[in-house]
């Protein structure tokens, strides 16, 4: 079955799961078109760490596949220790926010579909930023 959020139907058995950082173990569904995740009261995942920003990145479904994108974060965003400003993610991909670590998982990702290109690296030059 799949969750109707509006006009986008998103796939259900879609989490994110925190490995490292308060509470491990603990499990968000992905459940909506867009999650944002922060410190801030507004956002769907909400993380008491002090490296993590207000508004840090959200998890984005795109029809086929789901998109990290960094919010212009401080600490950026790292999937499985890289930065990027975009990034498709692959299921058990790492996602790292502040000193929190997540596990992105979803059974049902169709990888072949995923492109590449599509993935936005931080500029080298902006790469020593707050590590």
């Amino acid at each position: 079955m799949e969750i109707d959020d509006g006009e986008v139907v998103v796939p259900e058995n879609v989490t994110l799961e925190v490995v490292m950082g308060e509470n491990p173990g603990r499990i968000y569904p992905v459940n909506l078109k867009t999650i944002t995740i922060g410190r801030a009261e507004g956002c769907d995942i909400r993380l008491a760490d002090q490296y993590v920003s207000k508004k840090h990145c959200q998890i984005v479904f795109r029809g086929d596949h789901f998109t990290v994108i960094d919010l212009q974060s401080l600490n950026k965003t790292r999937v499985n220790g890289n930065m990027y400003i975009q990034k498709n993610l692959k299921n058990n991909a790492i996602i790292r926010i502040g000193k929190t670590e997540l596990k992105f998982r979803w059974d049902g990702i169709n990888e072949e579909l995923l492109n590449e290109d599509d993935d936005i690296p931080v500029p080298e030059d902006d790469s020593a930023l707050n590590e």
